[in-house]
């Protein structure tokens, strides 16, 4: 196909929104519009492209997908609200959140480590974005930040960054949530060092050297990049996959890396700018 109707694209995308599966994810329009755009030159008619739609859809949107009604918990969150408080309560609340969650689950056992390795790296950051930040933002409490330090997350699933603004509200009320596609709309504002935690695999499946382009378009000193070094039931080792992924972006840049490893998690630091 080359062409669709305007009218034809508002049914495609309010179908998503009417969905049992997406319609609780309040997915932005952009999002829905870019994965129609890509995918009609490849359809040979609108019932083909409907089905790549849906295809590309789940494929982006699936890791987005747990078992956690965000609504629900956000009521809980805000009758639980003084009890967050105190420290250990909010750590335990926290942990329980992300146990919920695929890819924080398996970070659990290394919070103090990972989050140390950041700062042996980076130093302390007066300000971080953290990109399609999932459940990230709920590590806070072991990332030692200085109160005034500015930290932004973004995700594409309404619902969630909902939750994740509620949180903020009453334990970390400096820091902000939006509801973004960091793709099509990366952060204009400057910072330290933007966080990108386990999904450039992902990106790369939505569209090839996409995370070149948001490396790119990110205005930060130090690009953190995380991705698995095995897959989640710890039978296959992705470590040379991931490597190579990252050495394809950085090919015919100036960018310097370090990695480290903590846990299953590879962490590469891309430096886009010289140390001072």
């Amino acid at each position: 196909m080359k062409t669709l109707s305007e009218n034809d694209i508002h049914k495609l995308i309010q179908a998503v929104h009417s969905s049992r599966k997406y319609r609780d994810l309040l997915l932005p329009d952009d999002l829905l519009r870019d994965l129609i755009s890509v995918n009609l030159p490849t359809s040979k008619d609108l019932a083909e492209l409907k089905t790549n739609f849906r295809k590309a859809l789940h494929n982006v949107i699936a890791p987005y997908l747990e078992d956690i009604d965000y609504k629900q918990e956000t009521h809980q969150l805000q009758k639980i609200a003084p009890t967050l408080k105190h420290p250990e309560s909010l750590k335990a609340y926290c942990l329980e959140i992300m146990s919920r969650h695929a890819s924080t689950k398996e970070r659990l056992p290394h919070l103090d480590q990972f989050f140390g390795t950041i700062h042996e790296t980076v130093g302390a950051p007066n300000s971080i974005l953290d990109l399609a930040c999932a459940l990230d933002p709920l590590c806070l409490p072991w990332m030692n930040l200085q109160p005034d330090v500015s930290f932004k997350a973004y995700d594409i699933n309404g619902a969630r960054i909902g939750f994740l603004q509620a949180f903020f509200q009453i334990a970390f009320p400096g820091a902000q949530a939006f509801q973004q596609d960091i793709l099509l709309n990366p952060p204009p504002e400057r910072a330290d060092c933007a966080f990108f935690f386990k999904e450039a695999h992902r990106l790369e499946k939505r569209q090839p050297g996409a995370t070149r382009i948001l490396i790119e378009n990110t205005d930060v000193h130090t690009f953190i990049l995380s991705l698995p070094a095995m897959d989640l039931k710890g039978h296959h080792s992705l470590e040379a996959t991931h490597r190579h992924l990252v050495e394809k972006t950085l090919k015919g840049t100036n960018w310097q890396q370090d990695v480290r490893q903590v846990g299953n998690e590879l962490l590469f630091f891309i430096r886009k700018e010289p140390a001072k």
